[in-house]
């Protein structure tokens, strides 16, 4: 029996390991370059997806604007049990009018052919708000690549600093063990020693920092490509410089301007919401036209006195009508919706106008954000050079007792530091590159 229960016991353990391996997800190992993070950011990402639905639903919306210009066909049966019918009393005679039962099938076609233009109006406004949405919907791709690569870069800042960080530990250390080989000789002092044991304290939560600060940078990523959490993402490009501006570097900022207001998707998009604007106003003053309809009807009616009807009981009628419906007074409601549309377009010209000084100022500060950084490279480069070597004669002088343990805490310190900014000096280059080319619209240059 008790053997029994152990073979039990033993394959259901088995059968729930099995079930619940295979009801986790596989996980993966990613590699990416960043031409890998363009591509992977433009099908995956899913607010990209979200503008791409919004662009689709739109171009039904625009289909669904031409069915206005065809004829609407409508059926209709009734079944009608008249409980009283109407009496009519003549010269003492009463006559009753109408049958108890009647029953009718009705087919309705009725054309629009005057409206005052408000289908050829609705149909324009649709097409507009599509081509807006295919602005944004660009300009939507343009936002989530620079996303996408400020985050790849961030990565690969955030894995320099922590190795940076991590060489710091272990010169810290290397430092406080020499220190403490000359003190246990007697020939460094207790606070050399105090001073290279708080040196190495001070690195260690650096260290912790940078690590976290990377892991998180690498969890962003994957949330921006749509990347389960539980993948492993493997980086291989590194922290170099880029050229990504190419031909584009040597233009002016005039220049620059001038392609910012011809690519700008956001800018062609409030364009053609204005467009909009206008047509609504046209669409206003339509309502001030009558309207005209063509209404063509077949009808079968069968009045009769009980409820037993057959289809040689229907008389068929045809009927040819032509409507005209003209509004004269609606208590000022046209007139009060022409003006509000005319605000609206009133209000859009104001936006294009403030989005258009808006560009040129993003396009500015982007210019001279990336001049900035490629200025301070240079320099940034040449004093990490310097303050390597520093620490190297400062480590060299130390072990000979040619100089004293602050000159080399000083110089670790400002080595690392002198590290830290040069890295962060590369990521701000080559960013504000993506930066500047998203502000004048060709950041698309990078995936077409």
């Amino acid at each position: 029996m008790i053997r029994t229960r152990t073979i039990f016991t033993l394959l259901l353990t088995m059968s729930l390991a099995w079930t619940t391996s295979k009801a986790q997800p596989e996980k993966r190992i990613i590699h990416l370059s960043w031409k890998q993070v363009v591509d992977i950011s433009l099908k995956d990402n899913l607010s990209l997806k979200s503008k791409q639905l919004d662009y689709e639903s739109q171009n039904l919306e625009t289909l669904k604007s031409l069915t206005l210009f065809l004829p609407s066909l409508n059926y209709q049966g009734v079944a009608q049990h008249n409980l009283e019918l109407p009496v009519f009393v003549f010269m003492g005679q009463r006559f009753v009018v109408g049958t108890p039962y009647t029953f009718q099938h009705s087919l309705n076609l009725a054309l629009p052919i005057i409206t005052g233009g408000s289908r050829w109006i609705n149909y324009s406004i649709q097409r507009k708000i599509r081509k807006s949405l295919a602005e944004e919907l660009q300009g939507k791709e343009e936002e989530t690549v620079l996303n996408a690569m400020q985050a790849y870069y961030g990565i690969i800042l955030s894995n320099e600093l922590s190795k940076t960080a991590e060489d710091a530990v272990n010169v810290a250390k290397q430092n406080l063990q020499q220190v403490q080989r000359f003190y246990e000789v007697g020939t460094a002092t207790e606070l050399d020693y105090q001073r290279a044991k708080a040196q190495y304290s001070s690195t260690l939560p650096m260290l912790e920092s940078a690590l976290a600060a990377s892991r998180l940078s690498v969890q962003r990523m994957k949330t921006i490509l749509d990347i389960p959490l539980t993948d492993s993402l493997v980086v291989v490009d590194n922290l170099d410089k880029k050229d990504f501006l190419s031909e584009f570097a040597a233009l002016s900022l005039e220049h620059l301007k001038t392609l910012s207001n011809e690519n700008r998707n956001d800018m062609k998009a409030l364009q053609y919401q204005r467009d909009v604007a206008q047509s609504g106003v046209h669409l206003a003053v339509g309502q001030f036209t009558p309207t005209v309809t063509l209404i063509g009807a077949v009808d079968h009616m069968a009045p009769l006195e009980n409820s037993r009807v057959t289809w040689s009981d229907y008389i068929r009628s045809k009927s040819l009508t032509l409507s005209v419906s003209w509004p004269l007074f609606q208590g000022g409601k046209r007139l009060l919706d022409y003006q509000q549309a005319k605000i609206k377009s009133d209000q859009m010209d104001l936006m294009v106008k403030q989005a258009r000084a808006g560009i040129e100022l993003d396009v500015e500060q982007s210019y001279y954000s990336y001049i900035e950084s490629l200025k301070s490279l240079q320099g940034l480069k040449d004093a990490l050079d310097q303050f390597n070597e520093s620490l190297r004669i400062s480590n060299l002088l130390y072990s000979q007792g040619m100089s004293s343990q602050l000159d080399v805490l000083n110089a670790q310190l400002l080595y690392t530091k002198s590290k830290g900014d040069y890295l962060q000096g590369v990521y701000r280059y080559n960013v504000s590159q993506l930066a500047l080319m998203k502000s004048v619209g060709i950041l698309d240059q990078l995936w077409k």
